[in-house]
């Protein structure tokens, strides 16, 4: 019975050798990243992605594009709006002058109600600040008056009404000036036009200089 427990023992002890060989002989065949001579391990990897530039270029416009041309007659400018609303009023008898007022205000000074014509200028430009300020005489008088006192009084040598149609400046000729008193002067030419006169005084230059 003695012989058949040492075979046992023995085969068993062959199979752990046996089983340990065989891992050994696996580990072997497959050494780690670390050792030399095998296969290099690849690491996960990411595909790249392009970062966007910190300054993106302009494009360069073409050459017949807007951006090199002028700025058009519509772009709602202080400057276009004022003069197209010069140039459209021009020559009406309540219309006394545009005044544009530190380079962003436009006061269109004017006698009587604001008209549809006048409504309409002014709603074309609605980026723009316009107001409407009232005028205390009619400019298309007061120019009448001038051209009459012009032709008719060898006093007058200038006239001139006021940008906001308040009044006229007349200039007398020097002579007056030692015969008349400026008050009087004033008050009689006043009632004469109807609206507020002022007087001054000087000669009209020779035309040659």
């Amino acid at each position: 019975m003695v012989a058949p427990c040492l075979g046992s023992k023995l085969i068993r002890h062959l199979l752990v050798v046996l089983l340990g060989c065989s891992l050994f002989a696996t580990s072997c065949a497959a050494p780690g990243p670390g050792v030399p001579g095998g296969p290099a391990a690849n690491p996960p990897t990411r595909e790249p992605t392009a970062s966007p530039p910190l300054h993106e270029p302009m494009p360069e416009p073409p050459s017949n594009s807007a951006a090199s041309l002028e700025a058009s007659p519509g772009d709602g400018s202080v400057a276009h709006a004022a003069s197209t609303l010069s140039r459209e009023l021009s020559g009406d008898a309540r219309f006394a002058s545009v005044e544009v007022l530190q380079g962003t205000r436009v006061i269109v000074h004017w006698h009587g109600p604001v008209d549809p014509k006048l409504r309409g200028l002014v709603a074309r430009f609605p980026t723009v600040n316009i107001s409407v300020e009232p005028a205390a005489c009619s400019p298309g008088k007061l120019r009448d008056l001038s051209g009459e006192l012009l032709a008719s009084d060898p006093a007058v040598n200038i006239t001139s009404v006021s940008p906001d149609g308040s009044h006229l400046t007349l200039t007398l000729d020097e002579s007056v000036r030692a015969t008349s008193d400026v008050a009087d002067l004033e008050r009689k030419y006043s009632e004469t036009v109807g609206c507020p006169v002022k007087v001054e005084f000087g000669d009209i230059a020779p035309a040659n200089g």
